[in-house]
């Protein structure tokens, strides 16, 4: 694996579904409402994301979330920037692709790759060892997603995708389960994008009601799910513990 990490191209927001709404119902909607633009079926998918931290949540709770993602027969190692503004000052996290690596190598294995990614992408400057960090963290929550997709197509090569997904987080050490759904915004990055960008969150804010976004990553989404403390948004989370 090269020491090279680079920032993902897309930005994802999630959004729980409310009321009676369906996800056939919110793509008719997009459709009748994205004037300039059309959703084409890309058909279901599955993948497998595992979260790794340390056993106090050392990482996690300073905001770097290291996860393995299995999709398409390829597993990738990422670290994700959480947001640590207050309220409505949160932003969504940015994730920093590693690559590809071999599917039975776990974080510790490469732990001095990912120090090092983890200090030239961050502003902050790090007093500790993370490499000796990194070597201590262990698989903590897995999670397996069913999903539907679609393509939103603009002009001059505009392209966006929106998931309708089926999750369960796990616990890996105690075992607990919690089922949930939502969907997933992928917008593109780059200046060039940024007005598409804007017209579709528009549209879902304005327009599609089932839909409210949740500025929060899939591990916090699987945090709040497996780990609830009484937080107002939490209440609104879909679950089904089993």
């Amino acid at each position: 694996m090269k020491n090279k990490i680079e920032q993902e191209k897309t930005q994802s927001y999630h959004f729980v579904i409310v009321g009676y709404g369906d996800f056939n119902k919110i793509i008719q909607k997009l459709n009748n409402n994205l004037k300039f633009y059309r959703l084409e079926n890309q058909g279901s998918f599955k993948l497998k994301e595992i979260i790794y931290d340390l056993e106090n949540n050392l990482l996690s709770d300073a905001g770097i979330v290291i996860s393995k993602l299995y999709q398409d027969k390829k597993t990738m190692l990422s670290v994700r920037k959480l947001s640590t503004l207050p309220g409505q000052l949160k932003r969504p996290s940015k994730k920093f692709i590693l690559g590809e690596l071999d599917a039975q190598k776990e974080p510790k294995d490469i732990s001095l790759e990912i120090a090092q990614a983890i200090e030239n992408s961050f502003v902050t400057n790090f007093t500790v060892d993370l490499d000796a960090f990194v070597k201590q963290t262990i698989a903590k929550i897995e999670i397996d997603i069913e999903a539907r997709a679609y393509r939103i197509i603009g002009g001059n090569g505009y392209r966006a995708k929106i998931f309708f997904e089926k999750a369960l987080y796990k616990d890996l050490k105690s075992g607990k389960k919690v089922s949930g759904q939502g969907v997933t915004l992928e917008l593109p990055t780059g200046e060039e994008n940024e007005e598409g960008n804007k017209e579709i969150l528009a549209v879902i804010d304005d327009k599609v009601l089932d839909l409210v976004r949740y500025d929060l990553s899939r591990f916090e989404i699987a945090k709040k799910l497996l780990y609830p403390v009484q937080e107002e948004d939490v209440a609104n989370l879909p679950e089904d513990e089993d």
